[in-house]
């Protein structure tokens, strides 16, 4: 194709045909410009289906992160909750009203369980979303009302994870310390271990315990039927922008 515009110039040339060969010089440039642009544009449109692709990787990543985190923390934090709450509840009612007890071990074990999660609100499964922002790669969400509600939802999860670290109760560590808990034998206790624990729950400080892992107990669940309720809503989002 070069050798065939080579001659014709060099024919208009012989020929002495210089207008002839300026506008055909001219229009020759015209089409190399146009071979510029065509050949730019294709790889933009390339560019674009790789970023696209890519965008799209991303946010199934997001979706199934969101998705595992809405299960956990319904899971954990919610259910598991319900029945944290229903045990402290248990034990304040005795505390307050003492009734008959019909299996001891039973019933400290009840209350026991009262002390479970007491050491603060974790969330995970943010891997993608933080990758986005690593890598600079946050630019690729191409919707930006879904990219400003992603940095807003997650900041506000690091917010409630870091803020519930700090709020620590006594409560499971003092059921801890008066009785030993065996996961794979709950039934173990000495008649030792039985005397202690039932005094204790006479005493003033058991009930402000219970109390204050009450209120971390509310407060958690309420934390964390909200994540599950916009962590759901998100995923919605997301999943809408992925069709």
């Amino acid at each position: 194709m070069i050798k065939f515009f080579r001659k014709i110039r060099h024919r208009l040339l012989v020929e002495n045909k210089f207008s002839k060969y300026l506008i055909y010089a001219f229009g020759e440039i015209i089409l190399v410009v146009i071979g510029i642009l065509i050949a730019l544009q294709i790889n933009n449109w390339n560019e674009e289906r790789k970023n696209s692709q890519l965008e799209k990787n991303y946010l199934l990543s997001i979706s199934t992160d969101l998705e595992n985190l809405t299960y956990n923390t319904q899971r954990i934090y919610v259910d598991q909750f319900d029945e944290k709450i229903e045990n402290l509840l248990f034990a304040k009612k005795y505390i307050e009203e003492p009734f008959a007890i019909s299996d001891t071990i039973d019933f400290i074990n009840t209350i026991t369980k009262g002390a479970a999660s007491f050491s603060g609100f974790y969330l995970v499964d943010d891997e993608a979303y933080q990758e986005l922002v690593s890598t600079g790669n946050l630019r690729l969400i191409s919707n930006d009302s879904l990219r400003k509600d992603l940095s807003e939802f997650y900041t506000d999860m690091k917010v409630q994870a870091e803020l519930s670290k700090r709020y620590n109760t006594e409560y499971g560590n003092y059921v801890n310390a008066i009785r030993p808990f065996d996961n794979d034998n709950p039934s173990y206790l000495t008649p030792y271990d039985i005397n202690e624990f039932l005094e204790e729950l006479t005493t003033k400080k058991f009930r402000q315990l219970v109390d204050h892992e009450l209120t971390y107990g509310y407060r958690t669940r309420r934390m964390a039927k909200s994540v599950v309720k916009n962590g759901r809503k998100m995923k919605e989002r997301v999943d809408e922008e992925i069709k």
